[in-house]
């Protein structure tokens, strides 16, 4: 997938509130071909209007920014972990992106220091949730969505299916990275 952002020009960043010396063991854990960023404290998640106060993260999203650093298109799963969009609905969005344009004048409007990334987090006494953790998320949303599509309308189910599917393919990646990382 990765590849197929860069063959339409666009680069890939992962932002989390984790320290740099946690995103630097998940990229080399999970093979990641893109680097994660820290922003310890949700200063550019949360003016984004993506801050989970409930759980102190960010709510899973993309962003698609153009080079000058405007976003595009925001997306948000809103509390559900595992509502992202489509592949093909994301290549499409970035085929309707310019990716050019040049980066404004006024520099950053959230700057982090090195330090302070790495020890200033919102959420110290939370880890990221490890692999082994994300399977049992993963396989009580598949069989919730099961249950759901048995007591639902037509319409409803085929909401249903979709997440299911969505769901299945995440859990698939799951399974593939584990693989990977062990």
């Amino acid at each position: 997938m990765y590849g197929q952002f860069e063959k339409r020009g666009f680069g890939v960043a992962g932002v989390s509130i984790d320290p740099p010396s946690s995103n630097r063991a998940m990229v080399e854990k999970l093979g990641l071909p893109f680097p994660l960023l820290s922003d310890p404290r949700g200063d550019l998640i949360k003016s984004l209007g993506l801050w989970n106060e409930g759980e102190g993260v960010s709510e899973p999203a993309i962003v698609v920014l153009d080079g000058s650093g405007e976003v595009r298109h925001l997306y948000s799963g809103g509390s559900d972990f595992s509502d992202r969009p489509t592949n093909e609905d994301l290549l499409e969005v970035l085929d309707g992106v310019e990716p050019g344009g040049e980066p404004g004048d006024g520099g950053p409007a959230v700057r982090v220091f090195a330090e302070e990334a790495e020890n200033d987090t919102v959420r110290p006494e939370k880890p990221a949730m490890t692999l082994d953790a994300l399977r049992p998320y993963y396989l009580g949303a598949h069989f919730t969505s099961v249950a759901l599509q048995k007591k639902l309308d037509d319409g409803a189910k085929e909401t249903v299916a979709a997440y299911q599917g969505l769901v299945n393919e995440y859990g698939e990646a799951l399974r593939e990275t584990a693989r990977r990382a062990s």
